[in-house]
């Protein structure tokens, strides 16, 4: 419909580039996320992995520029020469809420 026409966008070119990647080594891929470059290695016999699709997303998250541009705009500040940064903060506070944890307390940042 026409679909041809339209340039592509830094993501939709990240994700064929991926989809590309796992097509030809199913063994292990290189993905970078917000926390460095992985590997991670697919097992086509496991039921189930500790953290699913977690690295995926974390890509995605740094693709997109979506991670980045929150902690860019958040208003939270702390002042005190001890305390964590505001990318730490948002980070284990992202990835709490995907672990399933309803509460502040449970996700390790009250100390």
């Amino acid at each position: 419909m026409g679909e041809a026409e339209f340039e592509s966008k830094a993501l939709v070119e990240a994700v064929h580039g991926a989809l590309a990647e796992l097509a030809t080594v199913a063994a292990e891929v290189s993905i970078g996320t917000p926390g460095g470059r992985f590997q991670v290695r697919w097992d086509e016999g496991g039921s189930a992995t500790a953290l699913g699709q977690l690295a995926f997303f974390a890509e995605f998250l740094e693709v997109s520029g979506l991670f980045e541009r929150w902690v860019a705009c958040c208003p939270m500040a702390y002042t005190s020469p001890n305390a964590p940064a505001t990318r730490d903060v948002l980070g284990t506070w992202l990835l709490s809420i995907l672990d399933g944890q309803r509460r502040y307390a449970h996700g390790g940042l009250a100390r």
